[in-house]
C-alpha cells in the first residue's frame, strides 16, 4: 500500500469514495424502504456491491434520527420524581420520570443520584437520552439472537445479524420520518400530520413479517406464528432495556 499518494490523487480517492457511498445509499434507500428484506436477501446471496453494508447503514440510520434530537431539541418541561411522592402538576407539555423510592443496593448513593436528578432534571433528560443509542446497539445482537432461535435451520447468526442491521436502519429511517412530520405543525395542518403518521405507522408494522417472509421463506401461517413469538419476546427485553437506558443515564450524568 503506497502511502505517499499526491494531494491530487489523495483528494480524488476522497471524491470518489464519497459519490461511491452517495450511490450506493440511493441504490440501498429505496428498496429499504419499500421492499422489505429484499437487501438483507441480496446481502446474503453476494450481491454486496450495491449497496451500504449493514452495520454502516445502520450508524447512519440511527445518526440522523438522533441528530434530529439535536436539531429540534425537546422543550418539554422535564420532572423528576421518585414512587410514591407526591407532585405539583404544572401546565404546559412535561417529560416525566418515575424512579423507585429505595435501592436494594448502595441505597445511600442512590438518594444522591435522585437527589440531584432532581435538582438538574435537564442535565439528567440530557443523559437519559445520550444513554439511548449505546441501548439500541446492544439491542441488536439481541435480536439476532432470537432470530436465530426462532429460525435456527436458516443461516447462520451473522445472517440473523445482517437482517437485524438493515431492519433497525429501515426502523430508524422511519421514525426519523415521523419525527419530522410530527415538527411540521406550522406546514402541515393537523389531518395531514395525522394521515402520514397513520402510514408510516402501518407500514412500520406490515414490514417485519414480509421480510421474514422474503428472506426465510415459509408460509404466511408460520410466519405468523414465529412473528408473535418474536415479538412478545422482543418486547419484553425491551422492557427491560427501557429501565437499563433510566440507570445509566442517572449513573453517569
Amino acid at each position: 500500500m503506497n502511502l505517499h499518494l499526491p494531494f491530487s490523487q489523495f483528494i480524488s480517492e476522497v471524491i470518489d469514495d464519497a459519490l461511491s457511498l452517495d450511490t450506493r445509499l440511493v441504490r440501498t434507500l429505496r428498496p429499504l424502504l419499500f421492499q422489505p428484506g429484499l437487501v438483507t436477501s441480496d446481502y446474503l446471496m453476494g450481491r454486496r456491491v450495491q449497496h451500504v453494508p449493514p452495520l454502516r447503514a445502520y450508524l447512519i440510520s440511527a445518526l440522523i434520527f438522533f441528530g434530529l434530537f439535536s436539531i429540534f431539541p425537546n422543550r418539554a418541561q422535564v420532572e423528576v420524581f421518585t414512587t410514591g411522592e407526591t407532585r405539583s402538576i404544572t401546565p404546559g407539555s412535561r417529560m416525566s420520570f418515575e424512579l423507585p423510592a429505595h435501592s436494594p443496593v448502595r441505597d445511600a448513593q442512590y438518594q444522591q443520584l435522585v437527589a440531584r436528578a432532581k435538582a438538574h432534571p435537564d442535565d439528567f433528560a440530557a443523559a437519559v437520552g445520550s444513554a439511548v443509542p449505546r441501548v439500541f446497539f446492544l439491542l441488536l445482537p439481541i435480536f439476532a439472537g432470537l432470530l436465530a432461535l426462532f429460525y435456527r435451520r436458516q443461516g447462520f447468526y451473522i445472517d440473523h445479524l445482517v437482517f437485524s442491521l438493515y431492519y433497525h436502519a429501515f426502523v430508524f429511517v422511519v421514525f426519523s420520518l415521523m419525527f419530522l412530520v410530527s415538527r411540521t405543525s406550522p406546514w402541515l395542518p393537523g389531518i395531514a400530520r395525522a394521515a402520514i403518521g397513520f402510514v408510516l405507522l402501518g407500514w412500520l408494522v406490515a414490514y417485519l413479517p414480509i421480510a421474514l417472509r422474503r428472506v426465510y421463506g415459509g408460509s404466511k401461517w408460520m410466519t405468523s406464528f414465529k412473528l408473535a413469538g418474536l415479538g412478545v419476546t422482543y418486547l419484553i427485553v425491551f422492557g427491560f432495556a427501557i429501565p437499563l437506558v433510566v440507570f445509566i443515564g442517572l449513573s453517569t450524568f
